[in-house]
């Protein structure tokens, strides 16, 4: 890897992350991120702005942008000291696909704009790609924009947008053009989710949360100043997008911080059979696999590349859906009740039914097994796998 830090400065910088995370992290919040519960928004945005304050909420920006400008290394100890404490995850999509979009495609003035409140955590982002009948075939998308003198007008639907009850903005995919490349005529446009012509409406899933949505845009208007790239061109811009947004759906420090969960469920329990340990050890090796392929995607010229993406999508998402799967074998009986509010709340002054992960585990296993459909199926991902390979 270019530009690795010695290892004493990789073991000083660790240092100094346990340091941080010991004393700027609290130990209820830690508690129920590690149990599995569901964070509020509050608690969430809470540990964004302590990030931001720090100066670490964005660590694969630039400095000059206001990020860490971290190695690929650096990043990675972050990740892996954060799972280990508890830290919660920041909400993604402002810090991993809009910042970096608008950083290498935007306007200096859109940059001024938005970036500043992307980190300190003033505005939240949601995206709207998927449409009810443009998934993982997105270039199929239908969700029109017209262009009237300096606004385009948007009419159409997005779906499975996570977040956008809370979204302040959204980054829009809309079509501009038709013709014979469906890639062709998609335009990327940054949208106020308070203008006129917005509505939001809840998609509960099995887990019983709240976190996905569908999104109507009844002819709300959106400045052509608030177009990313040219009109039309979106597409181009959208792939490398795309490929980042597929390795984030790994999520390494999650599947991380479930295999740690996973053995403390055991290890805490009367005793696993053989068996069951052998596939946790295959599982943790799997991980280790998935840790090494991340790293060197991202410290790779072309991170989004279409075939490598892919692979770490489908072998990250499998996993997170097998260790779920796992924590609910270990805990046997005590892992099945549904119970939707202890997932939110905790027990409160109620005596807890069976160890500390009990309520949080079948939650956990619903919720994980969208994982590989999110960002594109598994199958549609093994297609472009063979594509990229075969040349086809």
């Amino acid at each position: 890897m270019g530009g690795v830090p010695a290892a004493d400065e990789l073991d000083g910088f660790r240092a100094e992350v346990r340091g941080f995370l010991t004393s700027a992290l609290p130990r209820a919040l830690a508690a129920r991120a590690k149990a599995g519960h569901t964070l509020s928004r509050d608690e969430l945005m809470f540990w964004h702005r302590v990030l931001h304050e720090r100066g670490w909420v964005a660590p694969g920006w630039p400095r000059d942008y206001g990020g860490a400008g971290w190695t690929i290394l650096q990043r990675h100890i972050f990740d892996e000291e954060s799972a280990r404490a508890g830290a919660p995850s920041v909400i993604p999509m402002a810090l991993t696909i809009v910042g970096p979009l608008l950083i290498a495609h935007g306007t200096d003035e859109q940059r001024a704009r938005y970036l500043p409140r992307i980190l300190d955590g003033s505005e939240i982002w949601c995206q709207g790609w998927s449409e009810p009948e443009a998934g993982s075939d997105l270039a199929s998308l239908r969700c029109h924009a017209e262009r009237v003198g300096d606004e385009y007008v948007i009419n159409g639907t997005k779906i499975w947008t996570t977040f956008a009850q809370w979204a302040d903005r959204c980054m829009l995919l809309a079509r501009t053009a038709s013709g014979d490349r469906r890639q062709f005529g998609i335009t990327i446009l940054l949208v106020d989710m308070r203008r006129p012509g917005v509505s939001v409406r809840p998609l509960p899933s099995l887990d019983g949360m709240h976190v996905l949505n569908q999104v109507y845009f009844d002819d709300v208007r959106v400045p052509v100043s608030d177009r990313v790239g040219l009109e039309d061109q979106g597409w181009g811009l959208l792939k490398s997008t795309v490929g980042h947004e597929r390795i984030l759906n790994a999520d390494v420090g999650r599947a991380r911080a479930m295999l740690d969960r996973l053995i403390r469920i055991v290890q805490a329990g009367p005793g696993a059979q053989p068996g069951l340990r052998i596939r946790i050890a295959r599982a943790a090796i799997r991980f280790r696999a998935l840790e090494t392929l991340v790293l060197r995607a991202l410290d790779s010229p072309d991170p989004a590349n279409a075939s490598g993406a892919s692979l770490i999508k489908v072998r990250g998402t499998e996993l997170q859906q097998e260790l779920s799967w796992l924590m609910s074998e270990a805990l046997g009986l005590y892992g099945l009740p549904l119970l939707p509010d202890v997932m939110q709340d905790g027990w409160q002054d109620e005596t807890p039914i069976g160890p500390e992960d009990a309520a949080t585990v079948t939650p956990f296993y619903l919720f994980w097994r969208k994982a590989s459909i999110s960002a594109g199926t598994s199958e549609i991902m093994r297609n472009l796998i063979a594509q990229q390979v075969l040349g086809r």
